[in-house]
């Protein structure tokens, strides 16, 4: 196109006025963009500008005292300052969608994900809701060192999802993922929070996104705010309730409210790394499979507990009770410091195993699950028959 941009600044020779600059013909004229009226202020010198790769007209300028964007090629320019220190800016770069910057004095800084700014269009910002095409999640994983992220300050494996609220809704509001096939598979809501409950929640940044910085840690996954402005939840790639990450592939997002609903296509990638080692869609789709087979043995096997101790506390005859005490007791691991796991915790260990990491499942892991599915189905039958029996009263 022959177009450049260029940030000079001049306040060690006492001016501190912003100038950044932009040529459309390789040079041979410049325009200037900063003339201290639209927005960024007159006495904020400026270090450094650059245009976002993957949206014409979005420019990024870092000042001496922050960051400004512009989304009309430098006509207006708006704060993003976010939770940014009041800092000298010295450079800044978009990395695969990502703003890395560094400060002076204050280190290094990331926002992750600015793909809701290559879609803020004015009829975005004008809508009563708008969602945001995600843009494409990874299947990864993190390493954990004591229950926490050996690397806090990177940001939570998933899928990003931003939607912008020109008002907090009167009721409550919920995003699904759903499958290929249109099932929801995860289901998060607000649940109800009281009007004006998510202001107390975080600092009034007008955004729900954070750069990251030395000593901070990433954007945590929240649950669903509802605040008027920009909104970030995080899917971890589970199912519901704690549930097995998702197979890569084809998904989609729906935002919905009293009176209103929205969607947009997600893509779930393959970790390019697996791919090397040889690790396929197809064997995370079977390792998905057994561990919702597993999920479902566990919760079977609790209603099954559930079931013996209501027939215990009906007060059973001696030989139903020694009966039903026996099936409790391969359900139930009893307490003790190195007990023996009884069934309900070795499903929990082969889920764990199995889920650990993403590779092919083992034979032997298939061959247990099967025998503890026959022990389970071996305890129904004989617990069956004495639930349908009648039992002595107190």
């Amino acid at each position: 196109r022959g177009s450049a941009y260029i940030a000079v600044y001049r306040y060690l020779l006492n001016d501190w006025q912003p100038y950044i600059y932009m040529t459309n013909d390789y040079g041979a004229s410049w325009t200037r963009l900063t003339d201290g009226k639209n927005g960024i202020p007159a006495d904020f010198p400026t270090r450094v500008v650059r245009e976002d790769p993957d949206r014409a007209g979005l420019l990024y300028a870092g000042t001496e005292f922050g960051m400004f964007i512009s989304l009309d090629n430098g006509r207006q320019w708006q704060p993003f300052q976010l939770n940014l220190p009041v800092t000298p800016v010295t450079d800044l770069r978009v990395h695969r969608k990502d703003l890395v910057l560094s400060t002076m004095g204050r280190g290094f800084w990331i926002l992750d994900n600015v793909s809701p700014l290559h879609q803020m269009t004015t009829e975005a910002q004008a809508a009563a809701a708008h969602l945001f095409r995600p843009r494409t999640a990874y299947r990864t994983r993190y390493a954990v060192m004591g229950g926490r992220p050996a690397t806090p300050d990177y940001p939570p494996p998933g899928a990003q999802i931003d939607f912008l609220l020109a008002a907090e809704p009167a009721g409550d509001l919920k995003i699904e993922i759903l499958d290929a096939t249109g099932k929801a598979i995860r289901t998060a809501t607000s649940q109800n929070r009281p009007r004006g409950a998510n202001a107390a929640e975080r600092p009034p940044a007008g955004d729900e996104q954070e750069m990251r910085g030395p000593g901070f840690g990433a954007f945590a996954s929240r649950p669903l705010t509802r605040r008027p402005g920009l909104n970030r939840w995080v899917w971890d790639l589970r199912y519901d309730n704690g549930g097995p990450l998702a197979v890569p592939g084809a998904f989609t997002v729906r935002l919905s409210a009293e009176g209103w609903t929205k969607t947009q296509p997600l893509t779930l990638a393959l970790d390019p790394r697996l791919a090397k080692d040889g690790v396929t869609v197809l064997d995370l789709r079977e390792q998905l499979t057994f561990l919702l087979a597993v999920r479902e043995t566990v919760a079977d096997a609790r209603k099954l507990m559930q079931q013996v101790d209501q027939a215990l506390r009906k007060n059973p005859g001696a030989e139903e009770e020694k009966k039903l005490r026996a099936v409790r007791a391969r359900l139930v691991t009893a307490p003790g410091a190195y007990p023996q796991p009884m069934l309900i915790d070795q499903l929990g260990g082969i889920s764990r195993m199995a889920g650990a990491a993403d590779r092919k499942i083992g034979r032997s892991a298939i061959a247990y699950f099967d025998q503890l599915k026959k022990e389970l189905a071996g305890m129904k039958a004989a617990v069956g028959p004495v639930s349908s029996e009648s039992t002595r009263g107190n």
